[in-house]
């Protein structure tokens, strides 16, 4: 018997009809609407507040004195309607802020400017994923939340149910009916705190040709943040590898000059707009060290600052890590101890890189890179109130009650690094500065007349015997560029339509449901004319915006 089979018919190719390619496209384009409208989302940064986290419109400024680069908000440029003709200053913030290094007109300045980042945002998902103090949000503006602009990025400073003053720019929290007194102070995470470091200085950035800079000015350089200070400071060598060398095992200083660097909230950002500067004292300084005679080595950080002395030492003959805080009276009074902390050194160190933090009423302190200490402290057994904060830091509270924004804290006392028991090579000293939320007063010109009465008085959370209150779905935001944000400090009532559709009235505040999401990453930063940007020596140089700086690809934090 033989066998038989039938042969198979041959597969056709199926080939997309164009039913089937309209079919895709329909299901591609809503899986991309739906995942926008729950998911990401992109925007576009059109203002500084946030600088310089987040740039707005803005322009690249090259200092030919230094090679320092930085960028500079763009909008101020075409405010107060001054004509193309004005003059504005060129500073190089790294050697001095006294003097400009030159001067341009407005014009050119306004041709320079470049648009401002492209964010993503992840959409907020109710019990999932949810808003957190110190996140960059991305929300509808309760005063203007349908206008052109309805979009606003800010950091979530308040959360709900709490209490919450803004004291000698730090964040001071309590429960929600909590009195004044009994709200203390908030402290930010490593990773939140280590974004928000903004430079103040550094030895990197040092003059290029002392002479000629000079020559120019007509003048004397002022000198460097940190100076030879004590015995034999002549013995000092600075040379052009920007390095300070100490060549005995004597006793040494280094010691910050506030006349040539004041430590204040000012922001090269803002460099032509006009605003108020504070005085603080939450800095971070870092250094590089390399020992000779390792065997023998000691170096310590001393900051006198708000009536406390705060010392980080480190001794390589003992192999230990010590960190202190006292107070400092300026009378016969013995000095109180408030915290301090040990840590062992691994091993004998021939070179340090040491990071010192005093922020927030915290003491931190890195070695190579480890964080070994993080001392927090308080004024007083019960915890450091509002009032205590402004009394430490050198501010009558009686005269802040009458005027929060001309009554000042004082200037960091001193600070200086401090060597002995071998030579000594210093590299790569900066000081970097933190927020600062200033206080201010609500005015007309920040609200919106249409919205109900105008409110006056002291910005909210800025009145010590007045904290903000908010409810339990209400949200604070704050710019970090606080001299140039306008934010929930200022802005006044809601918008009607808000009380019509949600029922919210609240000033100030944001409700969660006006919240879209937080701020991801900048994934497409502006684009820049080809070359280093806007050059002091010829600030009428330019190319076409053809360049995107992708090297400011970052996730934000």
């Amino acid at each position: 018997m033989s066998d038989s089979s039938s042969e198979n018919p041959p597969h056709k190719k199926l080939r997309p009809t164009g039913i089937d390619t309209v079919q895709g496209l329909i299901v591609a384009f809503t899986i991309a609407m739906a995942f926008r409208g729950f998911v990401l989302q992109g925007f576009v940064i059109p203002t500084g507040s946030m600088a310089p986290i987040l740039l707005g419109q803005h322009i690249r400024v090259h200092s030919d004195a230094s090679g320092y680069a930085y960028t500079a908000d763009g909008g101020s440029v075409f405010e107060n309607g001054a004509p193309p003709t004005a003059r504005a200053p060129l500073v190089d913030p790294m050697i001095t802020r006294q003097f400009p290094m030159a001067e341009t007109e407005l014009g050119r300045l306004r041709a320079q400017v470049v648009g401002g980042d492209r964010v993503l945002v992840l959409k907020y998902v109710p019990w999932v994923f949810e808003p957190q103090r110190w996140d960059v949000a991305v929300f509808k503006n309760p005063p203007d939340p349908i206008g052109d602009s309805q979009n606003y990025i800010k950091r979530i400073v308040g959360m709900p149910s709490q209490s919450l003053l803004l004291v000698d720019g730090d964040v001071f929290t309590g429960a929600q009916d909590a009195a004044p007194n009994a709200l203390r102070i908030e402290r930010k995470p490593e990773m939140i705190q280590r974004a928000l470091w903004q430079p103040v200085w550094a030895n990197d950035w040092a003059p290029n040709d002392l002479k000629k800079l000079e020559s120019a000015w007509k003048r004397a350089w002022p000198g460097a943040a940190f100076i030879p200070a004590g015995e034999n400071k002549s013995a000092w060598v600075a040379g052009d590898t920007r390095q300070w060398k100490w060549p005995t095992a004597n006793a040494a200083q280094l010691a910050w000059s506030a006349q040539n660097f004041p430590v204040t909230d000012w922001n090269a950002y803002n460099v032509w707009r006009r605003s108020s500067e504070f005085p603080m004292s939450d800095i971070r300084v870092t250094a590089a060290l390399e020992f000779d005679q390792p065997e023998k080595a000691t170096a310590s950080f001393v900051l006198n600052t708000r009536g406390l002395q705060i010392s980080a030492s480190i001794d390589n003959a003992t192999k230990s890590i010590h960190v202190s805080v006292q107070t400092a009276s300026a009378t016969n009074e013995p000095a109180r101890a408030l915290a301090q902390g040990k840590a062992a050194l691994t091993g004998m160190q021939k070179f340090l890189d040491i990071e010192f933090w005093h922020v927030d009423q915290a003491v931190w302190l890195f070695v190579n890179g480890v964080q070994q200490l993080c001392i927090p402290y308080e004024l007083a057994a019960s915890g450091t109130t509002p009032e205590m904060r402004l009394s430490a830091s050198g501010i009558d509270p009686a005269r802040y009650r009458n005027d929060p924004v001309a009554t000042k804290p004082a200037g960091i006392q001193s600070m200086s690094w401090n060597f002995s028991g071998s030579p000594v090579t210093l590299r790569n000293m900066q000081l970097e500065r933190d927020l600062y939320y200033q206080p201010g007063y609500l005015l007309p010109g920040n609200q919106v007349s249409t919205n109900g009465p105008i409110i006056l008085g002291k910005a909210f959370a800025c009145d010590i015997d007045n904290p903000a209150r908010l409810g339990p779905s209400d949200y604070l935001m704050l710019g970090d560029n606080s001299p140039a944000s306008r934010d929930g400090r200022f802005w006044g009532r809601p918008h009607p339509i808000l009380q019509r559709v949600t029922g919210f009235e609240k000033p100030f505040v944001v409700p969660q449901e006006l919240i879209v999401g937080k701020s991801w990453c900048v994934y497409f930063p502006a684009t820049y004319p080809l070359g280093s940007g806007l050059e002091m020596q010829d600030p009428g140089a330019r190319s076409p915006n053809v360049v995107p700086d992708f090297g400011s690809l970052r996730f934000i934090r």
